[in-house]
């Protein structure tokens, strides 16, 4: 939690709201409610135009494989940053792209809005070597095999079962 005013900076006051369930940081100088903040970002399934393949890579040196994801910078809605992403770290665009849900991401303080997205092209050979260590195209059950279980990517491959053909 956060003890200091991010407006003027004094020390906060843990205190009741109504309509809310718990103790609210309060900010005694500003006279106002100071309520959680977190960042927000895309994460997206990226299938290849014949919707047969699913796209993962890994990225940062670590060793398992996710779905593409990025931060919703400032003043971009999740639909422009789902864009801008996939053009950023693949060369790819959507050609279509569908919301599925919201996760919230408690280990980084990060809400996640989930996406499936369909690529305009297969072709990964373009990608950013600075953000990406590695893409490929997989299929569901070699995804299935790979990802991060429990997490949001386990949970999207659920959702786009259907879409792919093994």
């Amino acid at each position: 939690m956060t003890e200091y005013c991010s407006k003027c900076g004094s020390a906060l006051e843990m205190r009741e709201c109504k309509g809310e369930d718990s103790l609210i940081p309060y900010c005694p100088e500003c006279k106002e409610f100071r309520f959680p903040t977190f960042s927000v970002a895309i994460i997206t399934a990226v299938l290849n135009p014949q919707k047969t393949r699913v796209l993962l890579m890994r990225q940062y040196g670590r060793e398992r494989y996710n779905f593409l994801a990025g931060y919703v910078n400032k003043g971009e809605d999740a639909e422009t940053a789902l864009k801008r992403e996939m053009q950023e770290e693949m060369q790819l665009k959507p050609v279509s792209f569908k919301y599925i849900r919201s996760s919230y991401f408690a280990k980084n303080n990060v809400m996640m809005m989930c996406y499936l997205s369909i690529a305009d092209s297969d072709d990964i050979s373009h990608y950013s070597r600075w953000e990406v260590d590695e893409a490929r195209w997989c299929t569901y059950n070699e995804a299935t095999n790979i990802v991060i279980q429990g997490g949001v990517a386990a949970y999207l491959l659920e959702e786009i079962k259907n879409e792919i053909n093994d």
